[in-house]
């Protein structure tokens, strides 16, 4: 390492410090820091500026042999805290923590602790105190938070989670140029390990979605808008039948976000004369899936494709009315193709169990799936082929009902179709974010946790958004241009590349300074996407007293 004087055009000498090193056994050089102009020979300075240098040097050179327990996850975090920033979260969390001076802690310190393991590491509260929150960046968490702290958090934001929402949706409406006020409804199940149902209101058995009939459950309500960015959400007891929860649903709509018109689009499990027959008396409109079985005499033109009309060669529509609202009947290739698989699956295996000497009539009554395929003849079972041949008859056909009449029937289906948000939605909370199983015991605390969940879930929407937008695509480690496939850079993928940058803190005798790792190549898109510079390889320099 040595001082190198160069000069430019008009003949100006400048230092920079320079350092050799070897590629393929040719010595090269690379400039580590520029020092200024060699303005009348003033060594001085030059003296002075390497002085200044110096530290940071010896920082450098020491982080080549530093031990990584040193080392702290900083690279989601400095995207998490640019984020809350954007969608408000800062802001209202902040007012709220104003109505409780004597918390006793940093309540948004504490709340972006939370939706920072839901990110990085997803554990229960216990877990990331004993074992993870001291790997997190202390610029932006506090190391020392106590376990107790965290459970009152979850209450805390519990009984504020309607002033959270209302805020976030006022600000996200300015945020996204939210112009249509369509909204998008679905429900589903998330279990406890647990059995307990006397120790709150909201634990109980109930149909699972997961298939989880040993655990208790409860049931989450979850409105998003049609980019999939989440409104609001509802805890139901976990034995409350789906179809029940809309009651009061549109009437909290309204007072919540102040919304003077509004299409509510539900999928078919939302389906009942009482749940319309109460949307159109609260004057609302919706867009909801139906089951043609649920006709009492289906129109033989409704599976007739030759009465529809082609969108495409994987799309036909036929519209009609159903109790006076409309109703449109779709085919598609797509959904036709599903069916046929779903019902070749359980047909082999109902296939598999009739050629078993030991098949029972008991195999196939106690299974729905099965019974609609078998019929009992006398005490053998065998295959019903009249029932197999009809329901061959209606694969790819679907009903969408209405009351909304300023839309084709064109864009019916497509605003139906933008439920694939809310399934993404419950794929993420389910997935990524693991919001389940849930280990709290009373309401406040479910709902607490439920309310960080769907923060996190938030700023991940928010995310994709962006990214989705700019059309930002995978950077992928591969050299073979025939391994390397096209793909969509997602917010997962970003944040778990980027969990890999670590904050070191490396001591002199007179500072520590914070050294970060290197950013990989989607991390750095993910900086570029949300318009923020690439942090300084020095992230802070804190000088000792």
């Amino acid at each position: 390492m040595f001082v190198k004087t160069t000069r430019n055009s008009k003949g100006q000498a400048y230092f920079h410090l320079v350092e050799s090193f070897r590629i393929d056994g040719k010595v090269k050089q690379r400039v580590l820091l520029s020092l200024g102009r060699d303005d009348e020979g003033k060594i001085q300075e030059l003296a002075a500026a390497l002085s200044r240098h110096s530290e940071s040097i010896q920082a450098f050179e020491q982080l080549k042999t530093l031990d990584v327990k040193h080392a702290y996850i900083a690279g989601p975090l400095l995207i998490l805290d640019r984020v809350m920033e954007n969608l408000g979260i800062k802001e209202v969390i902040g007012k709220v923590a104003l109505k409780h001076e004597r918390l006793g802690f940093d309540l948004l310190r504490t709340v972006f602790t939370l939706i920072a393991s839901r990110w990085i590491k997803p554990v229960s509260k216990l877990e990331l105190y004993e074992k993870w929150v001291d790997r997190l960046y202390p610029e932006l968490v506090d190391n020392n938070i106590r376990l107790h702290q965290f459970y009152r958090c979850l209450d805390v934001m519990a009984k504020h989670k309607e002033e959270i929402e209302n805020f976030l949706y006022r600000y996200g409406r300015d945020l996204f140029s939210m112009q249509t006020d369509i909204v998008l409804y679905d429900l589903t199940t998330l279990r406890f390990e647990s059995t307990r149902e006397d120790t709150d209101s909201l634990r109980r058995f109930g149909y699972s979605k997961e298939h989880r009939h040993d655990c208790t459950q409860v049931v989450l309500g979850l409105l998003t808008d049609t980019d999939g960015i989440p409104l609001s959400f509802d805890v139901h007891p976990g034995n409350t039948f789906e179809g029940h929860t809309l009651k009061g649903i549109v009437d909290r709509i309204r007072k919540k976000f102040q919304i003077r018109r509004f299409i509510f689009v539900a999928d078919r499990g939302l389906f009942s004369s009482d749940n319309l027959t109460y949307i159109k008396e609260q004057k609302g409109e919706f867009v909801v899936g139906m089951r043609l079985g649920k006709l009492q005499k289906p129109n033989d033109v409704f599976y007739d494709t030759k009465k529809y009309k082609w969108i495409n060669d994987g799309l036909a529509i036929y519209e009609t009315t159903y109790k006076g609202d409309r109703l449109i009947i779709t085919w598609a290739k797509a959904r036709a193709d599903k069916d046929r698989k779903t019902r070749e699956e359980v047909l082999e295996k109902i296939k598999k169990k009739l050629s078993s000497n030991k098949a029972t009539a008991k195999h196939f009554i106690t299974q729905k799936p099965f019974r609609k395929y078998v019929l009992i003849d006398g005490k053998k079972p065998i295959l019903n082929q009249k029932a197999i041949d009809e329901e061959e008859k209606k694969d790819g056909y679907f009903g969408i009902i209405t009351n909304v009449t300023g839309m084709s029937a064109v864009q019916i289906v497509t605003q139906y179709k933008e439920l694939w948000h809310i399934e993404d939605a419950f794929g993420e909370l389910k997935g990524n974010l693991k919001v389940r199983p849930i280990f709290h015991w009373t309401n406040e605390r479910i709902i607490g946790h439920l309310t960080v969940c769907f923060l996190a879930y938030l700023c991940q929407a928010y995310l994709t958004k962006q990214l989705r937008e700019k059309k930002v695509m995978l950077k992928s480690k591969a050299t073979d241009e025939n391994l390397i496939q096209q793909r969509a850079l997602t917010a997962p993928t970003a944040i778990e590349e980027l969990a890999t940058m670590m904050a070191i803190p490396v001591e002199t005798p007179s500072k520590k300074i914070w050294i970060r790792t290197d950013v990989g190549q989607n991390g750095i898109q993910l900086f570029k996407t949300l318009g923020m510079q690439i942090p300084p390889k020095i992230l802070k320099t804190e000088y000792k007293v």
